[in-house]
Formats: C-alpha cells, sequence, structure tokens
C-alpha cells in the first residue's frame, strides 16, 4: 500500500521529562528520527521510475511494501491513487459523518482521503454504492480523474501544440477522450510507441512518475501564485477590526488557502479569514500573506480608538495619544512586554497552549557542527526546552538554522503558532529575517503553512523582541514544524502551538502543498557554487540597456548550446550595480532601489532565470543550483551637500567639509551609507528569491579617494558592518588606483584589479602582462573586460582574446575567482549571433571558464575574422 498511518503518541510519552516518561519521550524521539531517515527501496535501482519513486518517498507522498520494497510494476489500487493525489495536489484530508461507499468505511484510513476527493467530484463511485477502493485502475480511468484534479486545483490546461494523436485512438472509450487530450497536452500521460494503452493497468511505478508530473505542475503553481489584497496597508483603530481580502488576479478560483501571519501579537492577532482583530495598544506592525509559496506583506497601523469626550480640549488631547504612543511602541523590549500584558488575544480567543505539554525536538537545518554545537552548550535555555513557559533564552549558533518539531499528544485543530526571538546586535544576537510552520498529520508526510516576516532591520543596535506569530487555516494537525535561519546567533523562548480539540478535521478545501526541498538546508552550500566567475550588471539608467529580464540573465547563469541545450553554469554571480552617472541624492539612490526590486525585471528577473536554469538542467525540485548575488552600496560624493532628509533627521545632510567640519561630513556619509544597507536588507529579506544567495556587497568607488572625509575609516566601518551580517565586501579598482595596494587592509575580502583597457591608447602584451604582474604583487584577483567594440573593430576583438590567452599562461584561470565587464548586456549580443566568430566568443569564454581554453599564441594586431 501507499499510505503509512503513524502510531498514536500517548499524552504521557509527551510530556515532561522526568522518572519513568523519559523512556516513553526517548521512543517518541526515536520514531520522529526514524521518519527522517532516508528511504531506499531495493527493487527500483533499474525502474524507469526510480527517481520519481525515491522523490516521493523522501517526502512521504508514497510508501513501500515491507521496509525497502516498492514492486514497482504491481498494479495500483483507486483508493491509494486517492491518498497519493490529494497529497500532491495538496488537499488537506478531512473527516466526514457519512459513508458514501460501503468499501470504504469511516474508520478506514483511506476514508479522509477518498471523501475528501469525493465532495471535489475528482472521484465518483459505482452504483452499487461501491468505490472498488481496493480494484485497480486503467489508465483511461486515471486520465480522467486527473482532469477533473486540474479543475479541482485550478490548474490551467496547457494550450495543445499538435493534434493528438494514437494509434489505438479506437480502443479509447468515449467518456475519456477529452480526458486523454487533455493530460497528454500536459505531458502528465503521455503514450508509449505512438500508443496510449487506455485499458492497461496503472502500475505503481507508473502513478509515481505521473504524480511527480502532478507535483512539480503544482509547485510551479505555487511558486507563481500572484494575488490581489484589498488594501496595500491596515489602518485600525484599537479595540476594532479590519478583514483582509484575498483574490486572485485573474478572478478564478484561489488555488491555495491563504495563510496569515504578524510580527507583534501583543498588539493584536489576525484570524483565520484574514480579519485582524487589534487589541487595546496602539502601534504598527506586519501582516504577511503566503499563498502558494509567494508571500507578500503588508504594514499595519493600530490607531488611538475614538472616545467620546465632555468637552474640546479632552478631545484634543485624545488625538495626541496616537502619535506619542506610536513612538512608544518601539524596539525596547520592556515597552514590548507592556504591551503584552495588556493584550492576549490568543487566550481571549479560548484557545490553549499545548506545547509546553507535548514533546519537541531541536535540529540543526544544515549539517551539524561540532564546535558551533559547543559554542550553543553556553546558552541551553530552561530545563523544559524551547517550549517552556519561560523568559529564560535559548541560543543557536550557525549551522544554517533550526527546525522545532512539537509532536503533540493527538490530533488538534491548530489555529495559532508563536516562537518569540530576541535581537541584542552589540552581543551578535540578531533576529531571523523569517519564520517557516509546517504541519502533519503523521510527522511522515508535511504541509507548508506559509512564514512570518518582519522588519526590524539587522543593524537596530537597541535591544529588540519580536513575537512571530503565523495563524492557520482551520485544520487538523498532530505535529507542528517551526524553522528560522541562524545567520550568526539566534535567541528564542516560548514556542507555542494554540489549539483547541478537532471537532472533525480540516475545514472545507484547505489546500496546503508539500515543502518545497524537504531535504534541503536553508542556503546549503551544495545548492550554489562557491564565488568563481562574476559577471557586472549594470541597472538603473540607459532604458533597455539598464533593464534585464529572465531572457537576458538565462545565458549568462547557465552555458546555453547553439542548439538551446543548456549544458552548465556559466557566471555563478552577478553583481548588480548603478551606472556611474547616479547621483548621490537619497532619491536617486531610493529609485534605483525600487528599481533593483522591480516585479519582472533585474532581481525578480535573475530569480526567475535561475528557476529556469534549474528546470531545464532538471534541477529544479530535487537540488537547485542558487546563483550568488552581489549588490552595490552607492558612493556617497564628497562634493553633495544636498543628500537629501533621513529618517529621524530634520535637515538634508551633506557630505562635504566645506561648512561642517571634516567629522560631521564623514558621520553623514556614514549615514547615509548605513541607511542604504537597511534598506537594501529589509527588501531583499521581504523580496524571498528562491533561487537567490546574497553573498555580498561592493564598494562602489573604484579608488581611494584621499580628498573625501575619513575615506578609509567610512570603508572599514561599511566592512564592519558587511561582515557582522556575515556577508563578503567587495572591490574592483583600476589599474593604477590610488589605495590598491591597501585592499586588504581596508577589510575587503577580494579586491579584482580593473584593466582598463577601453581607451583609445593601444594596448600591448606588455601592458597585458603588467596588469598581471600587478595582480599578482598584490595578492588580487583578475576583471576581464569586453564591451561592443569587440565585435567590430580588431584591435579590441584581438584584446579581449589576448587576455584570455595571457592569462591561461600565467594559470590565473584555474583556481581564482574572476570578475567580468561587457558594459550593457554586450556579452549577450554574442550568444544570440549567427555570425560563428562571434558567438565563439561567447563559448570560448565558457571554455576559459573551465579550464578548457587552449590558445597559447596572442593574436596579432590585424587579426579579425
Amino acid at each position: 500500500m501507499l499510505l503509512t498511518v503513524a502510531a498514536p503518541i500517548s499524552a504521557e510519552g509527551t510530556a515532561k521529562q522526568t522518572g519513568q516518561e523519559e523512556v516513553q519521550t526517548e521512543e517518541v524521539e526515536a520514531q520522529a528520527v526514524a521518519s527522517e531517515q532516508p528511504i531506499v527501496f531495493k527493487d527500483v535501482e533499474n525502474s524507469y521510475a526510480k527517481e520519481a519513486i525515491n522523490r516521493l518517498a523522501s517526502l512521504s507522498l508514497i510508501s513501500g511494501v515491507g521496509e525497502d520494497q516498492f514492486y514497482p510494476q504491481n498494479p495500483i489500487s483507486r483508493q491509494d491513487v486517492a491518498v497519493l493525489l490529494s497529497k500532491v495536489i495538496g488537499m488537506q484530508p478531512k473527516s466526514t459523518d457519512e459513508a458514501l461507499y460501503e468499501d470504504v468505511p469511516l474508520d478506514s484510513p483511506y476514508a479522509p482521503y477518498v471523501y475528501t476527493l469525493a465532495e471535489l467530484e475528482v472521484l465518483k463511485g459505482r452504483p452499487d454504492n461501491q468505490l472498488g477502493g481496493a480494484d485497480p485502475l486503467t489508465r483511461q480511468e486515471l486520465a480522467v480523474i486527473l482532469t477533473r484534479l486540474m479543475k479541482a486545483g485550478s490548474i490551467k490546461p496547457a494550450p495543445a501544440s499538435s493534434t493528438v494523436t494514437y494509434e489505438d485512438a479506437e480502443e479509447i472509450a468515449d467518456y475519456a477522450k477529452d480526458a486523454i487530450v487533455t493530460v497528454t497536452n500536459q505531458r502528465w500521460m503521455t503514450g508509449a510507441s505512438s500508443s496510449f494503452r487506455p485499458l492497461g493497468i496503472v502500475t505503481r511505478a507508473e502513478a509515481a512518475v505521473i504524480a511527480e508530473r502532478v507535483l512539480d505542475a503544482r509547485y510551479q503553481q505555487a511558486e507563481n501564485a500572484k494575488f490581489a489584497l484589498n488594501t496595500d496597508r491596515l489602518n485600525v483603530m484599537a479595540g476594532s477590526s479590519e478583514r483582509l481580502v484575498v483574490k486572485s488576479q485573474d478572478g478564478e478560483k484561489l488555488p491555495f488557502t491563504p495563510v496569515f501571519a504578524f510580527d507583534r501579537p501583543e498588539l493584536g492577532a489576525i484570524m483565520p479569514d484574514g480579519t485582524f482583530v487589534a487589541g487595546p495598544t496602539v502601534g504598527t506592525g506586519n501582516v504577511t500573506v503566503t499563498l502558494g509559496f509567494h508571500t507578500v506583506t503588508i504594514p499595519v497601523q493600530i490607531t488611538q480608538a475614538a472616545v467620546s469626550a465632555p468637552d474640546e480640549p479632552q478631545e484634543k488631547e485624545e488625538q495626541q495619544k496616537p502619535e506619542a504612543a506610536t513612538e512608544v511602541t518601539g524596539t525596547r523590549e520592556s515597552e514590548e512586554e507592556q504591551a503584552t500584558e495588556e493584550a492576549a488575544p490568543a487566550e481571549e480567543a479560548g484557545l490553549v497552549n499545548i506545547a509546553p505539554e507535548s514533546f519537541t525536538s531541536v535540529k540543526t537545518v544544515g549539517p551539524a557542527d561540532n564546535y558551533f554545537s559547543e559554542v550553543e552548550k553556553q546558552y541551553p535555555g530552561p530545563v523544559g526546552g524551547l517550549s517552556a513557559v519561560s523568559e529564560e533564552w535559548t541560543g543557536f549558533n550557525r549551522q544554517y538554522g533550526r527546525k522545532a518539531t512539537v509532536a503533540l499528544p493527538e490530533g488538534k485543530a491548530v489555529e495559532r503558532v508563536t516562537l518569540t526571538f530576541q535581537q541584542r546586535k552589540t552581543s551578535g544576537i540578531t533576529l531571523p529575517p523569517s519564520m517557516e510552520v509546517e504541519v502533519s498529520q503523521d510527522g511522515k508526510s508535511w504541509s507548508y503553512a506559509g512564514k512570518a516576516l518582519h522588519d526590524v532591520p539587522a543593524s537596530e543596535e537597541k535591544m529588540v523582541t519580536r513575537t512571530l506569530a503565523v495563524t492557520l487555516p482551520e485544520l487538523e494537525a498532530r505535529y507542528v514544524r517551526v524553522t528560522f535561519p541562524v545567520k550568526v546567533f539566534v535567541f528564542a523562548r516560548q514556542l507555542e502551538v494554540w489549539a483547541k480539540d478537532a471537532a472533525a478535521g480540516s475545514a472545507d478545501g484547505v489546500v496546503l502543498l508539500p515543502p518545497l526541498n524537504l531535504t534541503q538546508p536553508i542556503d546549503n552550500e551544495q545548492t550554489r557554487r562557491p564565488v568563481e566567475n562574476m559577471l557586472l550588471a549594470y541597472t538603473g539608467m540607459h532604458d533597455d540597456l539598464g533593464t534585464w529580464t529572465q531572457e537576458d540573465f538565462l545565458p549568462m547563469v547557465g552555458y546555453l548550446t547553439q542548439d538551446g541545450y543548456m549544458r552548465d553554469q556559466m557566471f555563478d554571480t552577478v553583481l548588480l550595480l548603478p551606472y556611474q552617472t547616479m547621483p548621490a541624492t537619497r532619491d536617486s539612490w531610493n529609485s534605483y532601489l525600487n528599481d533593483l526590486f522591480r516585479m519582472g525585471r533585474q532581481l525578480d528577473a535573475l530569480n526567475s532565470a535561475m528557476r529556469e536554469y534549474n528546470r531545464l538542467r532538471g534541477t529544479l525540485y530535487s537540488t537547485p543550483t542558487k546563483e550568488n548575488v552581489v549588490l552595490a552600496i552607492p558612493y556617497p560624493n564628497a562634493n553633495q551637500k544636498d543628500f537629501g532628509v533621513l529618517p529621524g533627521e530634520t535637515k538634508s545632510l551633506s557630505f562635504n567639509p566645506a561648512g561642517i567640519g571634516e567629522q560631521m561630513a564623514f558621520e553623514n556619509r556614514k549615514k547615509a551609507v548605513e541607511w542604504y544597507f537597511d534598506e537594501l536588507q529589509k527588501r531583499w529579506n521581504k523580496a524571498g528569491y528562491s533561487y537567490l544567495h546574497l553573498d555580498g556587497i561592493y564598494w562602489f568607488h573604484e579608488l581611494i579617494e584621499d580628498s573625501a572625509p575619513k575615506e578609509r575609516e567610512l570603508i572599514r566601518s561599511t566592512a564592519s558592518m558587511v561582515h557582522d551580517e556575515a556577508l563578503r565586501f567587495y572591490w574592483i579598482p583600476y589599474f593604477g588606483a590610488p589605495g590598491v595596494e591597501e585592499w586588504k587592509s581596508l577589510y575587503f575580502d577580494r579586491a579584482f584589479l580593473q584593466p582598463n583597457y577601453y581607451s583609445d591608447k593601444p594596448v600591448t602584451i606588455e601592458r597585458i602582462e603588467g596588469v598581471l604582474d600587478a595582480v599578482q604583487k598584490y595578492g588580487m584577483d583578475i576583471e576581464i573586460e569586453g564591451d561592443h567594440k569587440m565585435y567590430n573593430d580588431p584591435k579590441f576583438y584581438q584584446l579581449y582574446y589576448n587576455q584570455l590567452t595571457a592569462t591561461h599562461k600565467a594559470g590565473m584561470d584555474k583556481n581564482n575567482v574572476h570578475a567580468y565587464y561587457y558594459g550593457s548586456k554586450t556579452l549577450l549580443n554574442a550568444v544570440r549571433s549567427k555570425d560563428e566568430a562571434i558567438r565563439a566568443i561567447y563559448d570560448d569564454t565558457y571554455k576559459w571558464m573551465r579550464g578548457r581554453y587552449d590558445r597559447v599564441e596572442f593574436m596579432d594586431d590585424n587579426v579579425m575574422p
């Protein structure tokens, strides 16, 4: 069978770890560990369905027969298909009071899945009130079920690429003809040797392959689940409520159930239907809405409730309170704890926090590290663990992140999951950017239930406490898992699971998918290459030249052969930076940020390109590769006397020491840089790019400006700020620039020497070799340069190749990190060119990256194919 039902866990076995109960707790923990062990089937090694079977088994969507057998060629039953399709589509099983089919009684483990699909009219029984649950099904029967499933899941049919014809079409029943055309176009079911075999019995191997295709389609739908909200911010008076409505942008039925979260539960709570209920305290917070895997955050402002007053002076006084109270609702822990005492929305709703009486385990997301684990022992937290009701903090040090799993005594209607975090920047402790929640009925097959975000910058120096709360739709769960990233140090306490007795399983139509890449650690080193080849991508100006799309990025992140095959990764890192002409003003910097995070362009386009790269490489839902990203900090030019007014300031900043002195000019430049870095991080964390990894920050100015106020001190201060966030600090000075030799003492992690070849002066071989000598002398890395001139000017064509040849002869094409400058999208011209010589520039650059470039002779000045 494909369905595995977990054995019940008694309440005594999950209670406090004292006396004889310790033995029961150990049994629970052993069960949890066993559920995470990889499943290996001995009889699928030579099966065409091996990868699909293993992948679905790793997500506990299927199981074998016995310990290590799958029997891939055996028929699959109708009831097993019901379980499998329910799980891959994300439909949460729910109980029912009426058994529609005599052969599927209410106490059957199949019943919740069968009757969920039956209610959606995906499964239909026979006239004799039988489902035939234990019977096999034919391929045409499965095709019909799949088309109904598409409708239930709001999956749009794929356009017909050509007429669907099968040699055995006359064997297809009339009721199944349209369905077979649909699933063929969808590429969920395809025939073999020009035949569909409509009457063939569906095997377990076939079912696994088809289910994986449905799951992938569902994942793609979840990643692109764009939706609209009825407001872009919530303004709610204290003690009142307002509903946040989620709709699809095309007016169709939502394909997934929206999940809501709030980062200030001491101020209010958001209900499963999106109704925000404000407590008595004014303040600000953020509501996060998750649909599928797409997340949007909107701000919340709670204002003072209107108070009828006997006279006008009192009314004026009351009207002044919201502003003052909003200022008080800040980042000091004591103030937030005071607000917590004034409002406890979860308790008011009649829910009970059952986490303290449940067994909780905490594990690293990535591979455990002995050193960091020893460091953690200095901050063990309370005796009862992370779910104990205690003010004591538990410390977590690096190792990617943590997942805390709570095993409840029995299935409960879980409504809210909360975890409190602390930030003490001076001690190296920062809030995780997000917290994600998953739920399960058996501790094996999990469903993704959204995330909570906040807006506290990592640079906030004051002590901050934030409780992240995710409100779940009405569903029954027995296991709850909370996951959060850990960059350096995260302190957490009081993991709470607010629930009530489950009435009858999950509510109608709750749809939550299995978590994406369940086995992949947060930011796992295996999912991305180290920085080796970094492409400079200029953005923000010059219309199309400064606007990157998915189509532009795709042949940059992946090596695309002339016949359209995605062979390998190309540039593993993209440095996005503004043009040199961008003014040093707050408005210009902010506009650049807006453009950088624009939907469908720049970073979002790069993320989409990496998704497509992984799809073409077949790694999208197994081990997807992430692209490294480096982002630039604009340069606070010392000539600027009117940068603009920053939040918290009363007048425009001047970077020029004239009239304000060197120290004040330095402090103003530092403030501007810190403001920009905070804004950059907020937007990056909010965007949540699935296929990008923020590797570092780039210092934009290409020389050390001795005339600028405390230039070196500003660079070192910026480096410290960047390093505090576990990011690298990069620099690309030009050949002969002041300060090149100082790069290490300025705390840069890597510096690339910009050859600066593209001028009117001829570039000799000696000049190229001089650049390489400087690179070796100062321990730097090299930047390869090219622009549009190399396509039509022999001098620059041979210059580009001579760079590759010189660095190859010097051994710098291997075991080195490289940056690449191509002006604005110049290399794309080579990718798309029909001219073999021009196209060769792209192909030979790839060979050079991979150490397969074999030219050792320099080109003559007049060579131009």
